[in-house]
């Protein structure tokens, strides 16, 4: 009679164990620990990438995306085309918009964004403010790419995608300058297996 209720115990421990041992398996699966060399050649390829891609448009930046009678094809054109896709979507146009209400020209504004893209993949290239410069990077590349929509190709889709996955990994990397210079503590090694 002991040996069954032993048995019993057995059973109904074991029971409670396997549900718990599926779930810490799960998450052993989902935040496995993982070195942060990937996230360090994304940061840099990004950063390359951003940088390459603002030093191949400077000269003709302000002929993409100016408005109508000053580029190539007219920017309200490729925003509009953009708009019927979410009129969510972040443009050129709203910086534009903005930057009036401090009268500041669209020339001007184009020279900024053009200026902070080429800034941000430098400084994502160093790892230096990783994050903010993932984020403002991300931004103004989306701003770019949707509204010069006739003339994007496919890898626009990819570097906004590449910015917005590295705007929210665990930054900073081992091999940042965040963490060499300025001592940001590395992220937990869980975290960067998702």
């Amino acid at each position: 009679m002991q040996s069954v209720v032993k048995s019993l115990a057995s059973k109904a421990h074991l029971a409670k164990r396997l549900p718990r041992r599926w779930w810490e398996d799960f998450i052993g699966f989902l935040f496995a620990p993982e070195t942060d060399e990937w996230l360090a050649a994304l940061r840099i390829g990004l950063g390359l990438q951003v940088t390459v891609y603002a030093l191949f448009l400077r000269s003709d930046w302000h002929y993409l995306f100016a408005s109508t009678g000053k580029g190539l094809v007219s920017r309200q054109l490729g925003e509009a085309i953009t708009s019927f896709d979410s009129p969510l979507i972040p443009k050129l146009g709203w910086l534009i918009e903005l930057s009036g209400y401090a009268h500041i020209g669209e020339d001007s504004v184009l020279s900024i964004a053009l200026a902070c893209l080429l800034c941000m993949g430098l400084l994502l290239l160093l790892g230096l403010f990783s994050r903010p410069a993932a984020i403002i990077a991300w931004f103004l590349h989306l701003c770019a790419a949707e509204s010069g929509g006739l003339f994007a190709y496919g890898a626009d889709n990819f570097m906004t995608t590449g910015l917005f996955y590295l705007m929210l990994s665990p930054l900073p990397d081992r091999y940042s300058l965040d963490h060499r210079l300025l001592r940001v503590k590395l992220r937990d090694p869980y975290f960067l297996g998702v």
